[in-house]
């Protein structure tokens, strides 16, 4: 699997009873392909991973895949406060049509660096699909550091990283210590999508991506084809997908955005909610960056 474009971090379609929207999750599917994505991400963080349960995730990989039928990349999210739960979960993700795991830190735990590595080295080493790392430190936190990207790229089976973080100079160094290597640095912040490129990301994996997909992947694609002047035109629309996390949780946000076009609905799991007083904030939010509801 070559790791690059952009990937949304797709939501995951929920009945108001929070069971599995199956039809909502191909219609969503069908709206990201239509919308260019390169590839994309089951049960990220915007698909709510740590609310799922495991007969939950396999409703979800299932209908996705079955929609997807090959035609982008797709990679399933794993992650548990421990490495012999997330492990399980990547035994079940090893037997699907799935190109590739989007791994989480345990989230639990304070961990070292020494953790951070052998967590890594553990799930590659169990995993008959490639390995994309996920730095995340407001969920995790801890910070990977540059050294311990640079120590993890020589595996064979980890293919990149996705770097949520928003500190950009940090990104920098991943970028800097992993260029000799056959690995991908993936944005995780749509803000520093254009930037993150200039520097050598090989994409993006963006949560605002599962509702903003055309925008996302135009500006992509505009930056690869050298037209950097409409590269930087859609930027400064897609920059804007940041401010997402003032009106609340992004999936509540994304979700809510997606029932006004149709899409699915706008359930989230209990506990997350939208507050009262956002609707209007979010279709303004959502006209500003090029959508018309």
């Amino acid at each position: 699997m070559e790791l690059k474009g952009v990937y949304p971090a797709m939501a995951t379609p929920l009945t108001p009873e929070e069971k599995v929207d199956k039809p909502a999750i191909r219609k969503l599917v069908r709206y990201l392909l239509d919308g260019g994505v390169h590839g994309i991400v089951l049960l990220g963080s915007t698909g709510e991973f740590p609310a799922m349960t495991t007969s939950m995730r396999q409703v979800i990989i299932e209908a996705a895949l079955d929609e997807i039928n090959g035609k982008v990349p797709v990679m399933i999210g794993c992650g548990e406060p421990g490495t012999q739960r997330t492990l399980e979960q990547v035994k079940v993700a090893i037997k699907t049509k799935a190109d590739g795991l989007l791994v989480a830190l345990p989230y639990y735990f304070q961990l070292d660096q020494t953790a951070v590595i052998r967590h890594y080295q553990m799930v590659a080493d169990a995993s008959t699909l490639p390995v994309c790392m996920y730095n995340f430190p407001q969920m995790t936190k801890i910070t990977m550091t540059a050294d311990t990207v640079a120590k993890l790229a020589t595996h064979k089976n980890i293919i990149g990283i996705k770097d949520s973080s928003g500190d950009f100079v940090g990104m920098q160094r991943y970028i800097d210590v992993t260029s000799g290597e056959d690995f991908a640095v993936m944005s995780g912040n749509p803000a520093l999508g254009f930037s993150a490129y200039e520097l050598g990301a090989k994409g993006g994996i963006y949560a605002g991506c599962s509702l903003f997909p055309r925008q996302c992947s135009d500006g992509y694609n505009a930056f690869v084809m050298g037209d950097r002047v409409a590269a930087i035109s859609i930027q400064k629309k897609v920059s804007l997908l940041t401010l997402m996390s003032g009106f609340g949780p992004n999936a509540a946000v994304i979700k809510f955005g997606l029932s006004r076009m149709g899409i699915c609905g706008p359930t989230v799991s209990a506990p997350m909610g939208l507050a009262a007083g956002q609707d209007d904030k979010i279709v303004f939010w959502m006209r500003r960056v090029g959508l018309e509801v």
